[in-house]
This record gives C-alpha cells, structure tokens and sequence, in this order.
C-alpha cells in the first residue's frame, strides 16, 4: 500500500513539473528529494508494513466603471490594528484540524488571486487594475490582508495576481483583459521563478460578480465546462479551479467566500446590498463552499469572520473596501485556516 502511495506522489511531482514548466524550483525539487527518501523507507519496510491492517481514511470592486463611481468615499477611521475578539474562523465550515505550527510554514510560496481588495500599487502585475493606497483607507502594504499572512507566516510571495474590476465571468479564452479571472492571462500567471508552482493559492474573487448582477448558475464544482464566454458565477468558478489545478497540481487552493457588502446607496448603518437577481454575499458564498467541498478545496469563511453588516461603517469605507481593521479581520481568518490544515 505505502508502495502505491509513493508512487503516486511521484507522479504528482511529475505533473507539476510539466505543468509549472521546467525551472519548478527549490519546493519541487524538495517533494521530489523527499519522494525519493520517503519511496526508499518504504521498500526498507515492505515487509513489516504488509503485515498491519490498513487504515481507513476517516475562500474588488474596480477603480473604475460604474459600481465604484456609485460608492460613498466615507473615510472611517481604521481603528487599531489589533484584531479585535470578534475575528474568528469557522473551523467547522474550514473541515480542516487545528494543530499545525506556524513555524513549520516559513518559507512556503504562495501566490494571491483576487480583485481591487488584495491589490496594492507596484505589488500586481503589470498592466492590472489597483485600487490601493489610491483608492482606499489603507496606506501601508504592510496593512494588507494578505501581506499580513505573508508576515505572519514568513511566506515567500511569488505572485498577487490580483486586478481591480475583476469579475469570475467572462471571457475564458482571453490573454489579454485582467477583467476576467477566468481567462489564461490571469490563471496562467501565477506562478514563481523559472515557471515553479506556489505551494499555496489563495482565491479571493466574487464581489464584483455580486455588484453587477451575474447570474448564479447551477455548477457544483463537479460539471466540466467548455471555453469561451462565461457568463454565470458557479460556471465560471468552477472553470477557474479547473485550471488552476491543471497549471499548479501541487497548490494547496484555499478558497475565500466574500465580506458581507453593504448598499452604498445608503447612509451607515449600512444594509446588505442586493443585486439585481435579489442575491445577496451570502448566496455567493454558499456557491463557492459547495463547489470547494466538492472539489476537496480549503475554504477561509469571510462572511463568518467578524465583518458583518452592522458594522462595515468600521471595517470598510464603502461598504465594500476594507479599512485597516478589516484587512486585520481577513487576515485573521485567513491565518487560522492555513495554520490549522
């Protein structure tokens, strides 16, 4: 059994340097060292492992276009940058066991996929859209969601692939408009040095999909979906996860559902925004933890985080744009689910 095992590892290895391109890096050549290792103590204790029974196996808006020229630009104070108790995950939600140390994380790659809430100037892509320190009410990068995961954790960033305006609809064959996250330019573009595959993805997209009214759709995360124009939400998802697990077979995904977003059109305290299809975050949220479940995907609840409606006057500017004390929200939640899986 352990020789099966090992050797599926291998393969796994295999894949990923085929589909990272040749220069994986140090964290490939890491598994396959500990492949090799690990496929020699095995064959040591073929013997004595045959006689054991075998053990049952018991998660954005744009700077630009409509939905942001709707929003109030209120300057909330950010407060302090200690997370306040309110901050937590929901472990059960996650399906993962606390237990990991934290240390045991440093120097792991990870890469971000998101929209205008995990942008920062000079820290995406070339030629994508960004929303902060312009935009909003955090300044410092260091503020950042996810910075503060990457400091938190000592990980080595390889990509924040993130791009204001960024809907999960669109245009799937598309290699040049970071609008559409579903597309090849910014699935294929997340990668490290010499092509090597982050070690952790953290997707975080959707609450453009919500402002502009996409339809919802019926995919579970388990129906293929063919190319093209993707014009519903769980679709589009669903094709997104698709190929990032094709182009990055050895990332852990961890998938962020959406902040409750509040309607702009109002005064604080804010009210939950609906969009033109009578959906709210919420309804979003349980498409993305469907289809990670069904994909055996981690999930970081942000609509179970802390932020809720009664108090985004706090935690954004605008209903929709985390102040610094909302970035420490996400950046709570996110931490407990990567340090727990």
């Amino acid at each position: 059994m352990r020789k099966k095992m090992m050797a599926a590892c291998m393969a796994a290895v295999v894949l990923a340097i085929t589909a990272c391109g040749s220069g994986a890096g140090p964290a490939v050549q890491e598994e396959t060292a500990a492949a090799d290792t690990a496929q020699g103590d095995a064959e040591a204790s073929d013997d004595a492992a045959s006689q054991a029974e075998d053990v049952q196996e018991n998660g954005h808006t744009g700077q630009e276009g409509a939905a942001v020229d709707g929003l109030s630009q209120r300057e909330e104070a950010a407060g302090s940058d200690t997370v306040p108790e309110g901050a937590k995950q929901d472990d059960e939600d996650s399906g993962l066991d606390a237990g990991v140390e934290p240390a045991q994380l440093a120097g792991r790659t990870i890469s971000i996929f998101g929209d205008s809430i995990s942008t920062f100037r000079d820290y995406n892509p070339e030629g994508y859209a960004v929303f902060f320190p312009e935009y909003g009410a955090v300044k410092a990068v260091e503020e950042t969601w996810w910075q503060r995961v990457v400091d938190e954790f000592s990980l080595t960033l390889y990509v924040n692939g993130s791009s204001a305006g960024a809907t999960v609809v669109g245009d799937s064959t598309d290699v040049e408009d970071p609008r559409y996250a579903c597309n090849e330019l910014r699935t294929g573009a997340l990668a490290g040095p010499g092509g090597a595959c982050p070690e952790i993805i953290i997707v975080y997209l959707g609450t453009n999909d919500l402002l502009e009214t996409v339809p919802l759709g019926t995919n579970d995360g388990t129906v293929l979906v063919n190319e093209g124009v993707i014009t519903n939400f769980s679709d589009a998802y669903t094709l997104i996860l698709d190929k990032l697990q094709s182009k990055y077979p050895l990332a852990e995904i961890y998938c962020c559902t959406l902040l409750p977003v509040g309607d702009y059109g109002t005064d604080t305290p804010y009210v939950d925004f609906v969009n033109g299809e009578k959906l709210t975050a919420a309804d979003y949220n349980e498409v993305i933890k469907e289809i990670a479940k069904n994909r055996e995907l981690f999930v970081i609840d942000l609509g179970n985080c802390g932020i809720t409606v009664d108090n985004l006057h706090e935690m954004t500017t605008d209903g929709v744009h985390p102040t610094e004390s909302g970035m420490a929200y996400i950046a709570e939640a996110a931490k407990k689910v990567i340090a727990a899986k």
